[in-house]
């Protein structure tokens, strides 16, 4: 849902980009990687200031997520190796964090697993149809941008919970109910999206197989 602020988002990010303009997106895909894999190791260490420091560790990932297809849009510097790259950045920052998150002292292991495989579904499910000779998918109601929102908040909700004494919430702690919430949504939008890249691709016209010697 967060995309419909896309054009809001590329007027933030002009400034910048204009300081970087001899910076290649994929360096900045690259640096993007760096914060995401220090969020996972804050949140596997815990403590109020490693929940702090995972938070802005994710905003930062976010914000070079974003800057780099700001860069390639506005340079002409737009290409299928930058958006595989793009992919495999975001996958390994997704996993990265909820496998901190599952070692931390806040969640259950078995939540994040469940919510590990909503993310990779959602993920995944948007891609396939393009590589199917459909477009992107970008349906349902909770994408990449949704997700990067709660697991920057999380953290001050946990800390908010065990500073007022109460640190789990029927039986779970804030951060196990986002897992619960990450993997009820994401299986959901996962749905979402094969229904709309099944619809897509019906519209296709059926291709030859390759014929192999």
């Amino acid at each position: 849902m967060l995309h419909l602020f896309r054009p809001l988002k590329e007027r933030l990010l002009y400034p910048i980009g204009g300081r970087l303009a001899g910076t290649h997106p994929n360096t900045i895909t690259f640096w993007s990687l760096i914060p995401g894999l220090l969020a996972g190791v804050a949140w596997a260490i815990g403590g109020w200031g490693f929940l702090v420091a995972a938070s802005l560790l994710t905003i930062l990932n976010g914000l070079l997520d974003l800057l780099d297809g700001h860069l390639a849009r506005r340079h002409n510097k737009m290409s299928p190796l930058g958006d595989f790259l793009d992919c495999v950045v975001d996958r390994y920052t997704d996993v990265a964090i909820l496998t901190g998150i599952a070692f931390s002292p806040y969640a259950d292991a078995l939540l994040a697993h469940l919510a590990i495989v909503a993310v990779l579904l959602v993920s995944f499910l948007g891609s396939q149809s393009q590589a199917s000779g459909g477009g992107r998918v970008e349906s349902g109601v909770l994408g990449r941008a949704e997700r990067h929102v709660l697991l920057i908040l999380i953290p001050f909700v946990q800390i908010g919970t065990e500073a007022l004494g109460v640190p789990r919430w029927w039986h779970f702690t804030p951060v196990e109910w986002l897992l619960i919430v990450l993997a009820t949504l994401g299986h959901l939008t996962a749905l979402f999206r094969i229904r709309e890249g099944y619809l897509m691709l019906k519209k296709l016209p059926p291709q030859e197989k390759p014929h192999h010697d």
